[in-house]
């Protein structure tokens, strides 16, 4: 009786794994068809778009289970989902007649649909967020009887159903609506290149270039994980996505565990912040911001250059410093063979950054056009199968339900603050207790940065945080885009900041390192991401503001500042540096990320004499090595010959 009861379970899975598949090839689909032909109204786009997730992870969990109990209970989920979502549908006229008044109907419609996107939010992204959004549910209701900045006069069931479910300044708001029109096609261009073996490509090109040099196979992970974190946006699954290559790779060398993790999360984690794509919330804060995608990638362009210069310089000089060598590449193809033979697989990426930069076409048309050509190049050029692509239709589908649960259930905590006011109460709290001074309010809103990304993905994070804290940044009068950028900096950069620090916590995993010890590496490797969002926010140069030459003397000077700190860091410039040589490039490193013609005078005098110091270090050293040489006594010199 027990194997017939397994065998029906082993049957009814399959006809479930069916199911899953048809689900997420039709997302795929469906996103593919609205982007290219015109997207639906935004309750109707982002209704299927939350709908489909829904009945997605409801079916993944019943194949998963072994109890019918369970199976039957999601696939009731899911035919609750169907109903709710054509509720919208049908009910759509009628819900903008009664706008502010729902009937009692609409309110039970509404009230559902919160208790599935908090049931979602907490299948895919954890408990955290889902806690969070139930806190501000109940916030919503206790606000007469709270003290101080949290007092409000309180709302009905009705008011906080109609502005979560009923509108789209909550559930269907603009995040779920980005999710739905631009995150969700991106998701499945990276799964797409890397089932078509273009992905691999990448990889295998940041090591060729790299990999020989000194710590070759780290330098190929913050290469490598520049490509794909920029097209995630996922700390966590760029560390389980390239760090399965580069951190035995790092080992092979003779890199500790700790530091190999490390290298991976820090580089995994800048990805977020990396132009051209920045994962979703680039395309969020456009929204919020009301102004083009091209330019909130562009202000993101100067930081993370000299985010990923300091990671870069500090991997390289601490290679020098303890003698770790590169990889062997010889029996890989050169790069100029790679390029001959496989280099049409950088047109997808190199169209997709042409279509958006060049052409200004829409960012949904440009990835559009760019999964298009990976389907193209993989089914002509390596052969990819009908099955496998169906098969990355599926996990593009799948690692989206992240993104889908995150937007929607960070939706009702932004409709809960708006509602309240309780985000520009936050601002006045926060300019208050700083008594007006920038630098304390930059500080203050770090810290709440930092905490409020612990355990959140990157993007939930962000929405709160631009809700909450920008608006004092702005009201100090910070330009926008850096108030924006400088609360997304510090919500990514919790992903490498102890004690969650999420993506140390898969680099650790995968490297078989202490946790702590990891992540204290990563916050030192790290440590110039926390300084670039004060330095983007008192001189906006680095955001593109300004005339070309400002930007350009402001970047080069930031860049070279920071390969200054990393050395310092590091311990290592064109010898080891003694203790007061560190300091003093350090010391240095800030002054020239500190943009002004004094501070970049001293820093490139500073950096100049410990340089001089150092080479007339090396060549006394060489000196005395070829004086040895001479008087070896294990070996007789050469005799004279006679004509001598």
């Amino acid at each position: 009786m027990l194997k017939n009861n397994d065998a029906e379970i082993d049957r009814f899975a399959r006809i479930l794994q069916y199911a899953i598949v048809g689900i997420a090839v039709a997302m795929g689909i469906f996103h593919i068809y609205t982007a290219f032909f015109g997207v639906l109204t935004a309750v109707w786009q982002r209704g299927i778009h939350l709908g489909a997730g829904i009945s997605l992870a409801a079916l993944i969990s019943a194949q998963k289970s072994k109890s019918w109990f369970v199976r039957i209970l999601q696939i009731v989920i899911v035919l609750i989902t169907i109903g709710v979502v054509s509720y919208f549908f049908i009910e759509f006229h009628g819900l903008i007649r009664r706008f502010g008044q729902p009937n009692q109907r609409d309110v039970i419609i509404g009230s559902i649909l919160i208790v599935l996107t908090l049931d979602f939010t907490r299948r895919r992204a954890g408990n955290v967020l889902p806690g969070i959004a139930v806190f501000f549910l109940i916030y919503a209701f206790i606000g007469p009887y709270l003290p101080g900045m949290f007092w409000h006069r309180g709302y009905g069931f009705a008011r906080v159903v109609n502005q979560i479910s009923l509108s789209t300044e909550g559930i269907f708001g603009i995040p779920l609506g980005v999710s739905a029109n631009y995150i969700f096609l991106f998701v499945l261009f990276g799964t797409i290149l890397e089932a078509s073996g273009i992905g691999q490509f990448y990889i295998d090109l940041a090591v060729k270039l790299v990999g020989r040099t000194a710590g070759g196979p780290a330098k190929a992970a913050v290469v490598a994980s520049t490509f794909f974190g920029s097209v995630s946006g996922s700390a966590v699954a760029n560390v389980a996505g390239t760090g399965s290559v580069t951190i035995p790779l790092m080992k092979s060398i003779g890199y500790k565990p700790a530091f190999a993790g490390a290298a991976e999360a820090v580089a995994s984690t800048g990805g977020q912040f990396m132009p051209p794509l920045m994962g979703a919330s680039a395309f969020i804060m456009a929204e919020i911001l009301g102004i083009p995608y091209v330019r909130v990638a562009g202000g993101a362009l100067i930081p993370a250059l000299v985010f990923y210069g300091a990671v870069f310089s500090m991997i390289h000089f601490r290679s020098w410093a303890v003698g770790l060598t590169g990889t062997d590449t010889s029996k890989m193809a050169k790069v100029s063979q790679m390029l001959l033979r496989q280099g049409i697989y950088l047109l997808p990426v190199l169209m997709l950054v042409y279509f958006l930069v060049i052409a200004r076409i829409s960012i949904m048309k440009a990835a559009v056009y760019a999964v298009i050509a990976t389907i193209l190049i993989g089914f002509f050029f390596s052969k990819t199968t009908l099955r496998e692509f169906i098969t990355a239709f599926e996990k593009g589908a799948k690692t989206a339900l992240v993104v889908i649960a995150a937007t929607a259930c960070a939706g009702i905590v932004v409709a809960i603050i708006n509602l309240t006011g309780l985000g520009i109460r936050f601002s006045t709290i926060v300019l208050a207790a700083a008594g007006g001074n920038l630098l304390l309010v930059l500080i203050f809103l770090m810290l709440a940065s930092i905490l409020i990304g612990m355990g959140l993905p990157t993007t939930p994070a962000y929405l709160i945080l631009a809700v909450l804290g920008a608006p004092a940044l702005i009201r100090m009068g910070v330009e926008p885009l850096g108030a924006h950028m400088f609360v997304f900096y510090f919500g990514s950069l919790s992903m490498i900041t102890p004690p969650v620090a999420l993506a140390v916590y898969a680099a650790s995993t995968i490297a078989g390192s202490d946790f702590w010890e990891t992540a204290w590496i990563a916050m030192q490797l790290g440590l110039s991401a926390f300084i670039v969002p004060y330095m983007f926010v008192y001189n906006p140069a680095m955001l593109g503001y300004g005339t070309i030459g400002q930007i350009l003397v402001t970047s080069g000077t930031a860049i070279v500042g920071a390969v200054v700190v990393g050395a310092g860091l590091a311990g290592w410039l064109y010898v080891r540096a003694a203790l007061y040589e560190r300091a003093i490039l350090i010391f240095c490193g800030f002054l020239l990320m500190q943009p002004g013609g004094v501070t970049n005078a001293v820093g490139f005098v500073g950096v100049v004499l410990v340089l001089t110091s150092q080479v007339l270090r090396k060549r006394r050293l060489g000196l005395a090595t070829a004086k040895e040489k001479l008087s070896d006594p294990v070996r007789s010199p050469e005799p004279a010959s006679s004509e001598q």
